[in-house]
């Protein structure tokens, strides 16, 4: 209703105020780096140091009051939270988190950027978990976004197996940020955090992008990739091999994911035509994202619907689509209320009181809870911003390390209720000073 479409407004109002101020942050820090790298060149013997902290460190949660509404019968569903307490469990989780901070935290494409026709590039994401990819000491790890295990494989990458490892490269490493495609075994990189102990972090995603584009074949031998629209060159399987890792044969591939910039064609291109691996949705950069370890940025942003991808609306571990929208939120330090996982939590609810009270020994800050979005789903303020929802505690989630951004939840509820259409995406490019409006 019209009600609805000025709230969206509002939402998208909020939503160009955190990009302008990231690409402050984005300015400001990489003057810093550029001060760092200066300071090093007059003084050689000293280390550098990267400007911004690479380790993300864990919010305790807001203490803003949530309007949302919660079904008071969490007491008897039988949640184990006192085996989250455990000291093994508190320290594998804390692993996990340490590798997971190396990875940035991607938000989704809620409202269209006002600049997106000058200032962004696009790549059609493959289908697959995100995974972290390290090469080093003669052989390439890759952990899963939650920082768990992977596999362990040999590589062409940099110190990546034995055979890629020389006398000028041994002992440094590549840190790369990738897709795993399985019915290929083929890691797409979409971005890269070190090369060749280099790093890359501070550098913006033009330049990132180039530099991968020099370093990775475009990928495994398979259907083209359109070499005019979109990647590193057609794909001649360079670099890649198919035997096991008993012999020391690359059993993975590792190649550059398809990218280009923004316009009207790469996108329609990139939604629309086939690759050599099943999408799963399109991820936009801008072009002067630094890669910021830990941290989310709406400078890096996801979409997807039906047609690019299998799976716009979650799904179980069936495939089935969720009857109800499930979040993942954080316990806040009041012990009750909980929040979202961005860098700036915002409280949408609290722990039924029943539930709250009979685990107050073992409820920790940070811990992490399911819910279903009840009947209302999310209320939204005047400005756009969630500010509450009617929560249903369903259980604590096993393999996350970290609570859902609001991007991610507001993406699947427009997504059931009406969302950014990829017309509205191309809309974005006829009207350069105003983003799209949300179709309702």
């Amino acid at each position: 209703g019209k009600e609805g479409r000025s709230t969206l407004k509002s939402l998208n109002a909020w939503q160009r105020k955190r990009r302008l101020k990231a690409l402050e942050g984005v300015r400001k820090r990489r003057n810093l780096a550029r001060e760092a790298e200066l300071s090093l060149r007059r003084k050689p013997t000293e280390p550098f140091q990267d400007a911004g902290g690479s380790e993300a460190v864990m919010e305790e949660g807001g203490s803003q009051q949530a309007t949302g509404s919660n079904s008071d019968n969490g007491g008897g569903l039988g949640i184990e939270v006192a085996r989250a307490d455990r000291p093994g469990f508190v320290r594998a989780k804390e692993s996990c988190k340490r590798h997971a901070s190396q990875l940035s935290v991607m938000e989704w494409l809620i409202d269209v950027p006002e600049d997106l026709h000058t200032h962004w590039f696009v790549m059609p994401r493959p289908e697959g978990p995100r995974c972290l990819v390290t090469s080093q000491g003669g052989s390439t790890i890759s952990r899963f976004k939650n920082g768990r295990f992977h596999r362990k494989f040999q590589s062409v990458l940099p110190n990546g197996s034995k055979a890629s490892m020389t006398g000028s490269s041994k002992g440094s490493k590549c840190v790369l940020d990738a897709v795993f495609h399985a019915p290929s075994r083929t890691f797409y990189v979409t971005d890269c955090m070190v090369w060749e102990d280099y790093s890359l972090v501070d550098c913006d995603f033009e330049f990132r992008r180039f530099w991968l584009s020099q370093r990775l074949p475009g990928g495994p031998a398979g259907p083209a990739i359109n070499g005019d629209c979109f990647g590193f060159g057609s794909s001649n399987g360079s670099g890649s091999g198919s035997s096991g890792d008993d012999a020391n044969a690359l059993a993975f591939h590792v190649a550059a994911t398809p990218v280009e910039k923004a316009t009207r064609e790469t996108l329609a291109r990139a939604y629309s035509d086939a690759f050599a691996y099943e999408k799963d949705g399109l991820i936009l950069i801008h072009k002067e994202a630094l890669y910021i370890q830990g941290q989310q940025t709406p400078l890096c942003l996801q979409w997807k619907d039906a047609h690019c991808s299998r799976y716009p609306i979650d799904t179980d571990a069936e495939g089935n689509v969720l009857e109800k929208q499930s979040v993942v939120l954080q316990l806040a330090a009041d012990g009750r209320s909980v929040c979202t996982g961005d860098d700036d939590p915002i409280a949408l609810g609290a722990l039924p009181l029943a539930f709250a009270q009979e685990n107050a020994g073992s409820l920790r800050p940070g811990m992490l809870f399911r819910f279903n979005l009840g009947e209302g789903g999310l209320v939204l303020a005047p400005d756009g911003k969630p500010a509450g929802a009617n929560l249903e505690l369903v259980g604590m989630p096993k393999k996350r390390v970290a609570g859902d951004v609001v991007s991610r939840i507001l993406f699947q509820y427009l997504t059931r209720t009406g969302q950014v259409t990829f017309q509205t995406l191309l809309a974005g490019f006829n009207s350069p000073s105003e983003p799209g409006d949300v179709d309702m």
